[in-house]
């Protein structure tokens, strides 16, 4: 049986690995975008700040593909599916056939259409070709406006600002990371911002880029307010990468879904990570869960079943943790609804500590943490087992033990 995968992130390496695990004969091709598998984008604004050398930005080392003997395919993108056919088309011409295949292409950087977005100096940064291109032409930059306060942006500042650069901040919502934070959280994290120096607003769009002799000079707010910088990085999302599979079959919904078993709608085809949409295991709702761990645990599904074996892919909600300077954040499920129906909150906050743990008819659904962050193993497990809990305000049940999430002793069969 031939294996084949398409991209090289945590979910296709992971994949590849547990294909190989079980069919050690098997035939596995692994095709590549990049020069190299196994590529760490989390790494890259570390690697920046001079923190880790660049072998840190890969989580195989280069002799991985070999020492698992799989063919690579590198530098090369897939332009078609042809599913009847059993095969996928490369941009080289050349058509790959298998019998079983995974998608795991996540996601691009979505660009802003604003007037002077074509200037020289306006980027992303998402992958090393990003930090590179940052890094050959940083020379003389101090002044760094990033659109957008999600995930990225917020950990982008703080490393930019550890460079000597001075960083604004451009957030459209009213509140910076708004599908992670509450109002008290969000406001947290602004004040440790501003507090080490780096410019924060909120409600503000970006409307032009402004550019002398072709080079950004800075940016223009909906509001009139101009920044002056010298560099302008877009971090407003992603999407996922499914152009090639237009006319496919393939179902799409705002990327490739899947069921619990990482299958597609088609027979043999996987998906895995950022690309795919997958179940929230508390809502029931269809959700991108693009996160490193929930890409590593979809890739083990998926190889796993297409192997032969039988794995589902369970405890699937988002989880979000940052390090800001001084501050530590975590959120997990779904803290923002707590004006659903028969919903409860409890807060807990003091100067240096904050505490938001929503229940649903008693069930634990979502948790904020800020400052001190030691109660999140005990919440992740209270999120995953779905039992019944009683949290009254001011309870310090879940401030207890360590920080890093137990293993949970996952049954036999299940992920």
């Amino acid at each position: 049986m031939t294996f084949v995968i398409v991209g090289s992130g945590p979910a296709g390496v992971s994949g590849a690995e547990a294909i190989r695990a079980r069919r050690p004969e098997s035939p596995v091709i692994m095709v590549s975008r990049d020069s190299a598998p196994a590529g760490s984008p989390v790494m890259l604004s570390y690697w920046l700040t001079g923190k880790y050398d660049a072998r840190r930005l890969y989580f195989r080392d280069g002799a991985w593909a070999e020492k698992n003997s799989i063919t690579l395919k590198a530098g090369a993108e897939v332009v078609a599916l042809e599913p009847s056919a059993g095969r996928i088309v490369l941009d080289n011409g050349e058509a790959l056939s298998y019998e079983r295949l995974l998608i795991a292409t996540g996601t691009s950087a979505i660009a802003l259409p604003i007037p002077g977005g074509d200037a020289r100096g306006v980027g992303f940064f998402r992958n090393l070709h990003d930090a590179q291109t940052f890094l050959k032409t940083s020379a003389g930059i101090k002044q760094v406006v990033i659109i957008g306060a999600g995930f990225i942006g917020l950990k982008l500042a703080c490393h930019l600002f550890e460079k000597d650069i001075r960083v604004t901040l451009l957030e459209k919502e009213a509140r910076l990371a708004a599908r992670i934070f509450d109002d008290a959280t969000s406001l947290r994290v602004e004040e440790t911002l501003r507090g080490h120096g780096i410019g924060v607003e909120t409600g503000v769009e970006a409307a032009e880029v402004l550019k002398r002799r072709g080079r950004v000079s800075g940016i223009r707010t909906s509001d009139g307010r101009v920044y002056d910088c010298q560099r302008v990085i877009q971090a407003v999302g992603v999407q996922p990468n499914v152009r090639f599979l237009q006319g496919s079959g393939i179902q799409l919904q705002r990327g490739i879904v899947v069921n619990d078993r990482m299958q597609t709608n088609l027979s043999g085809i996987y998906a895995a990570g950022d690309v795919t949409v997958t179940t929230d295991s508390i809502t029931g709702e269809p959700f991108n869960n693009a996160t490193w761990p929930a890409a590593t645990r979809q890739g083990l599904v998926a190889g796993i079943n297409m192997a032969g074996e039988t794995r589902r892919y369970l405890h699937n909600f988002p989880v979000n943790a940052l390090d800001l300077f001084d501050l530590r954040v975590m959120a997990a499920g779904h803290p923002l609804m707590d004006a659903e129906p028969g919903v409860a909150v409890s807060i807990r906050e003091k100067p240096h500590f904050y505490r938001k743990v929503v229940t649903r008819s008693g069930t634990l659904i979502g948790f904020i943490l800020a400052g001190d962050v030691s109660g999140a193993g005990a919440l992740l497990k209270a999120l995953k087992s779905k039992k019944k809990i009683e949290v009254p305000p001011g309870d310090d049940a879940f401030s207890l033990h360590s920080s890093v999430p137990p293993n949970m002793g996952y049954r036999r069969g299940h992920i």
